[in-house]
């Protein structure tokens, strides 16, 4: 859907005010793939706001689909639309030192922002435009949260933007495809139905989901885990846990990426640059006999990473005379299991040091955001 099409969806239901807040123009300087826009495999380089922008108009789709009312239809778009709000500068690229320093991921910070908490003061968050336009921001933060305390009525509505299959996922998976040219999905215009009183997938739909799901193994196998990703994140993770602080949440409106390159400065941000060459030189093994391997080889992991691999079971299917696929029923088709992976290098110059008695005496796996 072009970024046109996404913008008139979302302005037909809340106006154009909440997409041309502080807040979200912020968005517009944030990226989507962080550290990856300088892989020479990106086509282009997409934004946090286009993101959210494409997540906001799934949910006028499917909010059409579900036959929402308007007035709760505009509740779950708002929703979706400020779902990533917290983001910190290069999206997930370095959000596990920025949580750790300020002590707060982008989830809480996005709290801050809707709710008007922590450092960020109820004037200046959006709850006050959030309720110019007649929408609670408590009940747009519980879908997003999926909050115990939400309304009833609004509960099927935050699974979402958290179960297996939701639109968050759908569309960051497809952008992140079309952005590195790998062979996308497209998706029938109804995906959601009722399945009695429960969500779900429509039984039409689920060829076209069963292919993302394909898809998303594919994207964070040849895009998201590049080891010279998984390299420059590390290496940018340690500038920031060095370099920030607290008094960036003061003026967090303009901490965008631009203000993390002049925190960091451009020697810093060169020696945490993607490198390419990287791809080269490295290799993410999941080999069964890796152990053996590298005893063998002599190669020592240079780092751990918990490696996600994503499959359908086509043997769990909607019910007969059902009209889809029920939403307790999602996690069991569209499975994924959790293997461990090792950064090693490929080249015998480097890394030649002594293997640790126990292959597995090694610090805490890193694993790859959800997207």
């Amino acid at each position: 859907m072009a970024l046109a099409r996404q913008r008139a969806r979302v302005h037909e239901l809340l106006g154009a005010d909440l997409v041309h807040s502080p807040w979200l123009r912020r968005l517009g300087r944030i990226s989507f793939l962080g550290t990856l826009d300088e892989h020479p495999r990106s086509r282009r380089a997409s934004t946090r706001l286009e993101h959210s922008l494409g997540v906001a108009a799934l949910a006028a789709d499917a909010a059409e689909a579900l036959a929402l009312p308007t007035a709760k239809a505009r509740v779950f778009v708002a929703a979706c639309l400020l779902h990533d709000v917290g983001h910190y500068p290069l999206s997930h690229a370095a959000e596990p030192a920025f949580a750790k320093v300020l002590g707060a991921g982008h989830h809480e910070v996005g709290r801050w922002i809707i709710l008007g908490a922590g450092p960020i003061p109820r004037v200046q968050s959006l709850a006050p435009q959030l309720e110019q336009l007649d929408i609670d921001p408590a009940v747009v933060w519980g879908i997003i949260d999926r909050s115990p305390e939400l309304p009833a009525d609004f509960a099927p509505l935050a699974e979402l933007l958290k179960a297996p299959i939701n639109l968050d996922t759908l569309e960051g998976i497809q952008r992140a495809a079309r952005d590195f040219r790998v062979r996308s999905v497209r998706l029938p215009e109804r995906v959601f139905t009722w399945v009695g009183d429960e969500l779900g997938i429509s039984r039409a739909a689920l060829p076209a989901v069963d292919r993302f799901w394909g898809l998303k193994d594919r994207v964070y196998d040849q895009v998201i885990n590049l080891p010279s990703n998984i390299l420059a994140e590390a290496r940018l993770c340690e500038l920031v846990a060095q370099d920030i602080d607290a008094t960036v949440l003061h003026g967090l409106e303009a901490f965008d990426d631009s203000a993390l390159r002049r925190r960091l400065g451009a020697e810093g941000l060169e020696r945490a640059a993607l490198v390419d060459r990287d791809d080269r030189d490295y290799e993410l093994w999941v080999r069964a006999d890796y152990g053996e391997r590298v005893a063998k080889e002599e190669r020592e992991p240079l780092m751990v990473r918990v490696r996600k691999r994503y499959y359908v079971d086509l043997a769990i299917e909607p019910e007969a005379g059902q009209e889809g696929l029920g939403l307790s029923r999602w996690i069991e088709r569209y499975r994924h299991e959790k293997t461990r992976a090792w950064l090693v290098s490929r080249r015998r110059d480097q890394l030649r040091l002594p293997l640790p008695s126990a292959v597995f005496a090694e610090p805490p796996a890193s694993e790859a955001p959800e997207i």
